[in-house]
């Protein structure tokens, strides 16, 4: 897990490279860009600029990969003794998993699969 200091950090460079790369992107190739004090010439300006959008996809990946505190689990444990009744009424994971996405208004759709699989993993571990 990342420092919380650190995380706040991330997110101030974050929020500067995003500033600059978009400057970048509509100043690349002028002569009398901020940018021509570190690079003199003009043709690398593309180049400076998709080496600081990956850097940004790393700072992101990054970022989010460390969360730890997931809504949809926790909903799940704050739900988890109307789970155990439905349970102990004889309904399926299936079912419960189904009932839980109507509720919180997840429509059948291309991420319906990807979200059921997900409830479906956390009702797993909820005993």
């Amino acid at each position: 897990m990342i420092d919380k200091r650190f995380r706040k950090l991330l997110y101030y460079v974050l929020a500067i490279l995003v500033v600059l790369v978009f400057y970048l992107i509509f100043n690349a190739g002028n002569p009398k860009s901020i940018i021509r004090f570190l690079v003199k010439d003009p043709a690398y300006d593309v180049t400076v600029t998709v080496v600081l959008s990956i850097i940004i996809v790393a700072i992101s990946i990054t970022l989010t990969s460390g969360r730890q505190d997931d809504p949809l689990k926790h909903m799940l444990e704050i739900n988890r003794e109307h789970i155990r009744k439905l349970r102990s009424k004889g309904k399926s994971e299936s079912e419960i998993a189904d009932s839980f996405l109507k509720e919180i208004g997840v429509k059948k759709g291309l991420f319906y699969p990807l979200a059921k699989r997900r409830v479906l993993r956390y009702l797993s571990r909820i005993d």
